[in-house]
């Protein structure tokens, strides 16, 4: 692929007017973004470079560190900037409703351009979930579809550089720009070999990727991400709950990863086995000593406070599920066989395509679905129909297939 010229944006002048022409150009209704950030020590990524080309093939390297610099070190704003904070005309790009914004992986993107003003993109599109039905697997790196779909090897040498360093390298801005100039064609050829129907579940999927819940902070949920408390007690669950939720207040404060203070492991065990004291707190496995020297009168009152609740204030267990019968049992691992093989053709991981919950639900009523974009595609609509009695499956060449009956 021969490399064009390339802009070099700055200034919060120079990035006005490049968004301005971008949003009021009718001749460009998408271009292709990715980033790159720091997020080493830090809760919150912090950006380094937003790298972007148009439809029309024009590509922009955009530097907020250079910006803010520039913006803090001018004293003489023209009377058009006067008021403006730095950044704001990118987050009016990236929120123009009428400008498709193509991303490869575009949750990591958006958590760090939402930052920006606490404001969603509009209108995306995510390669990475594109590429689900050209069977690149889920979570697929670019490096690897870019290779399978343009046949062109990706350099990777940057992949682990410095991107607040300045001044950048000739190969630090060649590795970022390329991550949009290949972009652009991958997209090009998606959407041109995309059926009407997978454009339509990729909306779908985009749009969810679009809720601002995902990217906002939740102290209060900061539990529930927590993994391994399926065997945990109501007591135990209050206690995950309120440590997790202070150590998520204590990350955003501090603007330190929420594992530096106190990993997941350590308030599991803690929960499990919950010390009364300050001098117990440190024969918990994994702990930090340092940390139980500072925080730990802090963690123990959080379990002083959950002994004291009412039970009925804890978090309470799910109800158990009823049994399924024999024949109920059948025809779940009857369908879940074939969720099987539609995961190997795509090279996805069973447990990210279906549950054996959603196909006992579909088995209950066949006609209303249960997933949603692609997975109802792949698998939400095949089981339906074969539950409906409208498709059976067969068994040729040692795959299973769907046929009409």
């Amino acid at each position: 692929m021969k490399k064009e010229p390339y802009l070099t944006i700055e200034t919060q002048a120079e990035l006005d007017a490049y968004c301005h022409d971008i949003i009021h150009n009718p001749e460009i209704d998408w271009i292709a973004i990715d980033t790159e950030f720091i997020r080493v020590d830090t809760y919150f990524p912090e950006l380094s470079l937003v790298q972007i080309q148009d439809c029309l093939g024009q590509a922009a390297l955009i530097d907020p560190i250079a910006i803010m610099q520039n913006a803090t070190a001018s004293n003489n704003k023209p009377d058009e900037l006067i008021g403006q904070t730095p950044l704001s005309s990118l987050v009016d790009l990236l929120t123009d409703p009428n400008t498709l914004k193509v991303f490869h992986s575009a949750r990591q993107d958006i958590e760090v351009l939402y930052q920006l003003a606490n404001k969603m993109p509009a209108s995306i599109f995510d390669t990475q979930l594109a590429a689900l039905f050209f069977k690149h697997g889920e979570m697929a790196g670019f490096a690897r579809v870019i290779e399978a779909e343009l046949g062109h090897l990706l350099d990777k040498s940057q992949t682990r550089t410095n991107w607040h360093s300045r001044p950048l390298t000739q190969q630090q801005i060649e590795y970022a720009l390329d991550d949009v100039r290949f972009l652009s064609p991958l997209y090009q050829k998606f959407i041109h070999t995309l059926t009407p129907e997978q454009r339509k579940a990729l909306t779908e999927d985009c749009q969810a990727l679009l809720d601002e819940t995902l990217y906002k902070p939740n102290p209060s949920k900061a539990g529930d991400k927590i993994k391994g408390t399926q065997s945990l007690k109501p007591k135990q669950l209050a206690i995950v709950e309120r440590l997790a939720t202070w150590r998520e207040h204590f990350a955003i404060t501090e603007n330190q990863p929420k594992k530096w203070v106190m990993s997941d492991e350590v308030i599991i065990d803690i929960a499990k086995r919950p010390p009364q004291t300050l001098e117990a707190l440190y024969k918990v496995p994994l702990i930090k000593a340092s940390s139980v020297k500072l925080y730990g009168a802090q963690w123990i009152k959080q379990i002083d406070d959950v002994f004291a609740q009412a039970p009925e204030t804890w978090p309470q267990l799910p109800a158990k599920k009823p049994a399924l019968n024999l024949q109920q049992s059948a025809v779940v691992d009857f369908c879940f066989s074939y969720a099987q093989q539609v995961s190997l053709e795509y090279g996805l991981n069973i447990q990210s395509l279906i549950h054996k919950d959603d196909i006992q639900r579909l088995m209950c009523d066949p006609y209303q679905p249960v997933l949603k974009g692609w997975r109802q595609l792949l698998i939400g609509q095949p089981l339906q129909a074969l539950l409906q009695g409208k498709q059976a499956i067969k068994f040729h060449n040692s795959v299973l297939l769907l046929h009409p009956l």
